[in-house]
């Protein structure tokens, strides 16, 4: 038997059922090698479980080193494989700022090695980015990465306190209260509300004057996009046209515009396409392609086909809501009172430059062992 086999019961409940004479696994070894030892020794909430992020065959297809979206330890055995993360000759007090995927591993790696690690997070749960894109629709699985690192970080002695949004009052208590030796800033990133992205280097022209909102925003449910919406895409990846079926399954009528030749092109490689492109038919959602938003006029938009060197060619269509996918702003602006404090503290994941969850975790894991 094979097939997203991640868990020790279901592999053993296929046995026993005959339904195989053995199980297969492929991708789970990627995310954690001692998926067998650990359900021998029966701890299976230790086990890193496989979400099929398939990052471990979009980096194969394109020639790379094969990469596990958090296990970063895949591929650098030698250095950060079994037995290689040692106890800290002199353990220190930490406070991480952010409880996504580069502040939980952070913090799981440095309470492994023997220090003494706080974790304060806004939100109500952890998580971060991976939190937000298990809320899209048949993206729940997502959602474990911030749950296991979250276990195994408390697992390991940390301490973890969620509904603490840190501003500069509440940085001086904590600074008092935990008297950290250092200190790092895993605040991440949000979607630009602007619609600022790479292409243009600027935001939408007269985002101002409409109703804008991230892509984040709507999955945390801090706004509740309707009516007539578009969804602007630059990410080419799975959040835009999770997003749009959301809003279409909630009733908005919904198009998705995105300045590439095909709605979520990046999901070629780590074969996503097929699984998108039936809900997003299935919800009725308008695929604008070789588009780009140019202009927002209350609710009208206007869209410009993007291979027309006058840039003479556009449409408008009405819009109750705009929802950005685009580019990402830093969430960093604890660093300059940190400065100011003169306190020792680092920024890592999207707190330094937004990125992919793989990228959070790996640099939440390298300064970890750093500590």
């Amino acid at each position: 038997m094979v097939g997203r086999i991640t868990e020790p019961r279901v592999a053993e409940q296929l046995l026993v059922e005959g339904h195989g004479d053995a199980v297969c696994l492929g991708r789970q070894l990627f995310a954690d090698p001692d998926w067998v030892t650990k359900a021998e020794q029966g701890r299976p909430k230790d086990i890193r479980r496989c979400v099929a992020a398939n990052l471990c065959w979009k980096t194969a297809m394109q020639g790379r080193r094969v990469q596990c979206v958090y296990n970063p330890a895949m591929g650098r055995e030698a250095a950060w494989g079994r037995g290689t993360l040692r106890r800290a000759d002199a353990p220190r007090r930490a406070l991480v700022i952010g409880a996504g995927p580069a502040g939980l591993e952070y913090a799981r790696v440095a309470a492994a090695r023997g220090h003494t690690v706080t974790v304060v997070e806004a939100a109500d749960q952890v998580g971060g980015h991976a939190l937000l894109q298990s809320r899209l629709p048949t993206r729940a699985e997502y959602g474990r990465i911030g749950t296991w690192l979250g276990e195994q970080a408390v697992g390991n002695g940390a301490q973890i306190r969620t509904g603490v949004r840190v501003d500069g009052a509440l940085l001086d208590e904590l600074l008092a209260e935990l008297q950290p030796d250092h200190v790092v800033l895993a605040t991440g990133s949000r979607a630009a509300r602007d619609g600022f992205q790479g292409w243009t280097g600027q935001p939408v022209p007269g985002w101002q004057s409409g109703r804008t909102a991230g892509w984040d925003e709507v999955a945390e449910g801090s706004v509740t996009p309707d009516g007539t919406v578009v969804v602007v895409d630059d990410q080419s990846d799975v959040v835009a046209p999770l997003t749009a079926v959301l809003l279409a399954q909630r009733g908005a009528q919904v198009s998705l515009v995105t300045r590439w030749p095909m709605v979520g092109m990046e999901t070629i490689l780590d074969v996503y396409l097929e699984w998108i492109y039936p809900q997003l038919y299935a919800a009725g959602v308008e695929m604008v392609r070789d588009h780009w938003i140019t202009g927002i006029d209350g609710k009208q938009v206007t869209l410009s086909l993007v291979h027309d060197p006058t840039g003479g060619t556009t449409r408008q269509v009405t819009a109750d809501w705009i929802v950005m996918a685009t580019a990402r702003h830093s969430q960093d602006a604890l660093a300059q009172p940190l400065r100011e404090r003169e306190v020792s503290f680092e920024a890592i994941g999207d707190a330094v430059a937004p990125r992919g969850t793989y990228e959070a975790v790996y640099e939440g894991h390298r300064q970890g062992r750093k500590l």
